[in-house]
């Protein structure tokens, strides 16, 4: 005798998949009120965003091409964008001149590193007092951070801390490696590093400023806090075993890591986890900084850029934008006139519809007599069902056996 299968599922609603749905019957009045609804309620929501974020303050200007300004010159107006509700932005201008830039030492006996650059000296105008919280972004262009051989050269467990040597990494294929050279981070994520350094605003004396203050840009809470795991500290102990990426060369003594001039402590370098997190589209906005608690003053500034990261090998452009925040984040009316055109969608729908079921309506059927999967009525049911031709009942396929 054959024995029972052994592994038959439980007889429960959700096992056999008998679980009760709602399958809702839509007629003219469920439908039509539900446009309408929609309509009322989408714009106004959409108008309060499009009138909040008229609100946001924002200034945009291109620095690429302060690198060949060797005399002041005005930010080109079609490189300068500016959006205000309170007035107009005037122009920047920038020269650019020699300079040297400072790494600071680890350790106080070894004096810090200097290496020559090329500092774009930028003086800017700020009409009217910008409230907190204030953001500073670089925008590149051009740059195509979603190319597939770029996402994927990096290596997890290097960036997790583990002191991985080269037959690891290479094993890993996240990053191909010169000969005899462990780089740490590698990959060309990190080797592409966005490296200009922007200096505090420095206020020119103005009416309402002082000369010599400075609007600093904390580097806190610029990376998303989900990064923050992502990121541990280097684990390697002999720093003489690993080299910065080729790109980062130039800020450690003799291009080498050491005890005086260590590897940057990825878990708390913020600048370099927006980095990481690569965009998705070749032109894009990266937070720099941000001031959560001083008003930006109205007044003349000094910014300084020095120029490290080389964008004309690939035909981009870098900008600055500076801009306060609205409650979407930055100056964007995509989200409020989406909502708009949604809402005059759904009413001219609910116009259209209402007016076909008043000129030409549809009958409706009796909805007590529909019948979904085993639940007949007992209209379906009943002894006056439809029989074939030989008088036996017909039964139907929602019938149980």
């Amino acid at each position: 005798m054959d024995e029972p299968p052994k592994h038959r599922p439980p007889n429960t609603s959700f096992k056999q998949q008998r679980l009760k749905a709602w399958q809702p019957i839509l007629t003219a009045k469920s439908v039509l009120p539900t446009f309408f609804i929609l309509g009322i309620l989408f714009a106004p929501l959409g108008g309060l965003l499009v009138w909040r974020n008229g609100m946001v303050t924002e200034m945009s200007f291109e620095y690429t091409s302060c690198q060949s300004a060797i005399t002041r010159e005005a930010v080109p107006e079609a490189n300068f964008v500016h959006k205000s509700s309170v007035g107009s932005f005037p122009q920047p201008s920038y020269i650019i001149m020699a300079a040297n830039q400072t790494v600071p030492s680890a350790d106080g006996n070894i004096p810090d590193h200097t290496y020559p650059v090329q500092r774009c000296l930028i003086d800017l105008t700020i009409p009217v007092d910008l409230p907190p919280p204030v953001m500073m972004y670089y925008k590149l262009t051009n740059f195509y951070q979603n190319h597939r051989r770029y996402t994927k050269s990096l290596d997890y467990k290097q960036l997790a801390g583990e002191a991985s040597d080269a037959s690891q990494i290479l094993a890993r294929k996240g990053c191909s490696l010169p000969p005899n050279e462990v780089i740490y981070p590698c990959g060309f994520i990190a080797n592409s590093l966005f490296n200009d350094t922007i200096d505090a605003l420095k206020a020119r004396a103005t009416p309402g400023t002082t000369a010599g203050d400075n609007y600093d840009f904390s580097k806190k809470g610029i990376a998303w806090s989900s990064d923050g795991g992502r990121f541990k500290k280097y684990g390697y102990t002999d720093l003489s075993a690993i080299l910065p990426p080729q790109n980062w060369r130039g800020r450690y003594p003799k291009g080498v890591y050491s005890a005086a001039f260590p590897p940057p402590d990825i878990s708390v370098d913020e600048d370099f986890q927006v980095w990481m997190r690569t965009a998705g589209w070749p032109t894009f906005l990266k937070a720099w900084g941000r001031n959560d608690q001083q008003t930006l003053k109205a007044g003349n500034y000094t910014m300084s850029i020095d120029m490290n990261f080389p964008i004309d090998m690939y035909g981009g452009k870098k900008y600055i934008v500076i801009t306060t925040l609205g409650a979407t984040g930055g100056r964007n009316n995509s989200l409020g006139i989406g909502y708009i055109f949604l809402a005059i969608l759904c009413a001219g729908l609910g116009i259209v519809f209402t007016a076909f079921h008043i000129i030409r309506p549809r009958i409706i059927g009796d909805h007590s007599k529909i019948s979904f999967g085993g639940e007949a009525t007992v209209h379906t049911r009943g002894s006056n069902r439809a029989e074939d031709a030989g008088g036996s009942r017909i039964r139907s396929r929602y019938e149980d056996d």
